[in-house]
């Protein structure tokens, strides 16, 4: 009979011990993530920068497919074209040139800054994919 209570004693000790360890691993888990969010509650961004986030969490999900593409309009390619131009040819470069021209040529948008003719040098030339937004070329005139 007592090695019965000392198997059941054994038992419920390491259930306990258990839920209080896979309490404990969830609550630092969070604790990291709450501590990175309160970090950056005063930075005005529009995101979080969470380490624990990974594409293994979502690898058995299919992703969707837009009939349209990802990139369906003009105004969605320029505004990523003006995005990615500023970040590497800098914000006022990239702003001289508006208008941008802009053309849908074998499912690929054409982007291309614009100069008057009394300005020296070259534009800025981008191509994206309609259906998924892949940056196909970047380059700029001299």
């Amino acid at each position: 009979m007592k090695k019965n209570n000392n198997v059941k004693f054994l038992i419920i000790s390491t259930f306990i011990i258990y839920l209080f360890w896979g309490c404990s691993l969830k609550d630092t888990k969070q604790g990291i993530v709450d501590n990175q969010m309160d970090e950056q509650k005063d930075d005005p961004k529009e995101y979080v920068l969470i380490e624990t986030l990974s594409a293994k969490d979502y690898a058995s999900y299919d992703g969707i497919i837009l009939k349209d593409g990802f990139v369906s309009t003009p105004e969605i390619a320029v505004q990523i074209a003006e995005v990615i131009l500023k970040k590497i040819y800098g914000e006022k470069k990239i702003e001289r040139q508006k208008p941008f021209s802009i053309n849908l040529e074998n499912d690929i948008w054409i982007i291309e800054g614009y100069l008057e003719q009394s300005y020296d040098g070259g534009v800025a030339y981008m191509e994206i994919r309609k259906d998924n937004g892949k940056i196909v070329k970047v380059i700029h005139g001299k």
